[in-house]
């Protein structure tokens, strides 16, 4: 139920099973630290804690949080999901779930302990938030494929289930934002279908069916929707939505070799200035599993940041191996973050984040006492 896919070094999701890579030219420029330097928060852990840290650019200082201590947050957690200032940390302990919320400015937690125990009546796939609300995307009766969604009010503590669709062949990560929830699914016909569910009226007021062609979705930053469209090949469909009305914004046709997984790719892509910044795969096997990448609507140009001479020049810096466990595009400063972790020995488990910019140069290695698994959306 892990949200976040680069998260190979905890083994919740496998960095390995990305099959698929670009091969266009590297960008390989010079080292410098003229550009400017983001502001960003990252969530991690190591061995024994949960761990924020937050990182001031214009100041080059950071405040690293135990939220193991303060928050009571187990590294052992399911999933985590943020809406606006809060993270939600599900968890799952005899036979029930817990969810621990937290604003990661403020500091501010609430707890719902053993809020939904399981039971032969369903089988639950995911979990996700809103502001005020727990969403449970499970099958039912247990055993079945009949894909539900249970929506828990915080506020009223009212439970209410509403069915999708019987006899489903897969589902995907879903994606809430702006009294929307997505969800992305694969029919019995095979056919991969989403459905656009008002979390306030708990209605589903549209679903899309794309039939044999993947839909990939993420939400911009003006609250605009976006899905790619494609049959695994390197060519793809772009449509931009308004959220509220679903009304098409725009379209266009784009080609780069990279597969992109059905359901949300929130943590993979962002459009910003007709570009795409997303995370490119490299062809497994390879030491290096994933690096950063643009591609230009205007130009047509798809241009792949050389990760490995990247990481080569992190792990001379350290004189250890690291692994990449995260990946963002920073849109305020321009920047990529990667999040890696370093084995300092068989108990220590430490990590860092390499910033670079959309050149490629690498801008600043910071050292943290823990592994970064998900930077949060400033």
């Amino acid at each position: 139920m892990k949200g976040y896919r680069i998260l190979g070094v905890f083994c919740l999701l496998i960095i390995s099973t990305f099959f698929l890579g670009c091969t266009n030219d590297d960008i390989r420029p010079e080292m410098t630290s003229e550009d400017q330097m983001p502001n960003y928060t990252v969530i991690g852990q190591n061995f024994q804690n949960v761990y924020q840290y937050n990182y001031d650019g214009s100041l080059d200082e950071g405040e690293l949080i135990n939220l193991t201590q303060e928050s009571n947050i187990n590294r052992e957690y399911l999933t985590l999901r943020q809406v606006s200032q809060v993270l939600t940390f599900f968890s799952f302990a005899a036979a029930s779930f817990s969810v621990i919320q937290r604003n990661y400015l403020t500091g501010e937690s609430t707890f719902l302990n053993e809020f939904y125990t399981v039971s032969s009546e369903r089988s639950v796939t995911w979990g996700a938030s809103s502001e005020n609300k727990l969403f449970l995307g499970f099958f039912s009766p247990e055993g079945s494929t009949n894909y539900g969604i249970r929506t828990i009010d915080l506020v009223t503590d009212q439970e209410i289930d509403l069915n999708i669709e019987f006899n489903v062949n897969d589902v995907f990560e879903p994606l809430y934002s702006d009294d929307r929830l997505l969800i992305t699914y694969l029919d019995q016909q095979a056919n991969y279908k989403l459905a656009v569910l008002d979390t306030e009226s708990n209605t589903i007021i549209r679903t899309f069916d794309f039939g044999k062609l993947i839909p990939s979705i993420f939400i911009n930053k003006e609250g605009e929707m976006f899905i790619f469209s494609g049959n695994s090949s390197s060519e793809y469909q772009l449509t931009l939505y308004d959220l509220q009305t679903l009304d098409v914004i725009r379209q266009d046709l784009f080609s780069i070799n990279r597969y992109f997984f059905a359901g949300s790719i929130q943590s993979e892509a962002s459009i910003s200035n007709e570009k795409l910044y997303y995370l490119n795969l490299y062809a497994q096997p390879s030491l290096i599993p994933f690096g950063p990448a643009t591609y230009n609507f205007i130009t047509k140009e798809n241009r792949i940041i050389d990760m490995p001479f990247i990481v080569q020049q992190v792990q001379e810096e350290l004189g250890l191996d690291i692994e990449l466990t995260a990946f963002d595009y920073n849109e305020e400063s321009n920047t990529f973050l990667v999040g890696y972790a370093k084995f300092v020995d068989v108990e220590t488990l430490e990590g860092g984040v390499i910033v670079i910019s959309e050149e490629g140069r690498l801008l600043k290695n910071t050292n943290l006492t823990f592994a970064p698994t998900r930077f949060i959306d400033n």
